[in-house]
């Protein structure tokens, strides 16, 4: 059974995207499409919807690049697409989702779970920390990593996809929340664990002409802050920045010239001797200096 909001929540969609939606209230009310009114997109079938609405990276790694490309196909032979340079936008603009010098993650267990999800069935997973019979509620994918939300126990989890090491569709239907939006407790989890690691008051002193690089070696907005109310002390600045634990902090630091730590004292005495084992191992020698050290 739909609930109103549901629907409602659908016909809010659909006047976004554009589609002429009339609604009617009493007796002989209800809703529908304004006559004479047209998709300027035809013959798009419900698997290359899907893979548009995904994108190029999700689709590929759901099995469902064919459907994309076949979809874009359909959306440049429409209309509106004809327009002059429309054609040309493939050859001009890529987008690339995948990071630097590492292979992104392929998920055995991802087919599965896309599945339960798309069935809306139940879902029983072997995880890290034991088995979960699990409610699944949505895949993410979070540049290249693939996270399932679910309820477990009707509470709201993330799960790795990676860290999943097998998964089983059940037979029953899956319990999901009343006005759940993916979108939204993506955003919530998302700030909730940015703001878990970054627990470490830091107050810093730097060139200002390393402000770039500092944001480069700690990104995130929480620096985007901290530079921007920056203080000015002459020709350096200094700023209050929150960080992770001590190793990860000190690794991020390393990396920016001219970098001060004020406080804490901890955080300054390991960069300290991080600086002077870097010193020590990469000093210049002379050939009697190597004779000796053999």
């Amino acid at each position: 059974m739909t609930s109103t909001r549901t629907i409602q929540r659908d016909l809010t969609a659909l006047h976004q995207l554009g589609v002429p939606v009339w609604t009617r209230t009493g007796p002989a009310g209800g809703v529908g499409l304004v006559d004479g009114w047209s998709s300027p997109i035809t013959g798009m079938t419900a698997s290359e919807l899907q893979a548009l609405l995904i994108g190029e990276a999700g689709s590929r790694d759901l099995g469902l690049h064919p459907h994309y490309e076949t979809a874009c196909l359909k959306m440049l032979g429409t209309t509106a697409a004809r327009e002059p340079g429309v054609g040309s936008v493939s050859e001009r603009f890529l987008i690339d989702h995948e990071r630097w010098f590492a292979e992104p993650e392929r998920p055995a267990s991802l087919p599965v779970v896309s599945q339960a999800v798309w069935s809306g069935r139940r879902l029983r997973i072997e995880y890290s920390r034991g088995t979960r019979l699990v409610d699944p509620l949505g895949l993410v994918l979070k540049t290249d990593v693939w996270y399932l939300v679910a309820a477990h126990r009707r509470q709201t989890r993330t799960y790795r996809l990676s860290r999943i090491a097998s998964a089983e569709i059940q037979s029953e239907s899956a319990w999901r929340p009343e006005d759940f939006s993916l979108a939204a407790y993506w955003e919530g989890s998302r700030r909730t664990f940015q703001d878990s690691v970054r627990r470490v008051p830091v107050r810093l002193s730097l060139p200002a002409s390393s402000l770039e690089v500092l944001r480069e070696a700690v990104p995130g907005p929480g620096t985007e802050s901290a530079c921007a109310s920056a203080r000015r002390v002459g020709d350096r600045v200094e700023l209050d920045l929150p960080m992770e634990h001590e190793d990860i902090t000190v690794a991020q630091l390393v990396q920016v010239p001219g970098v001060e730590v004020q406080e804490p004292p901890a955080v300054r005495d390991a960069l300290f001797r991080r600086g002077a084992e870097l010193v020590a191992r990469n000093r210049s020698t002379t050939p009697n200096d190597r004779e000796e050290s053999r």
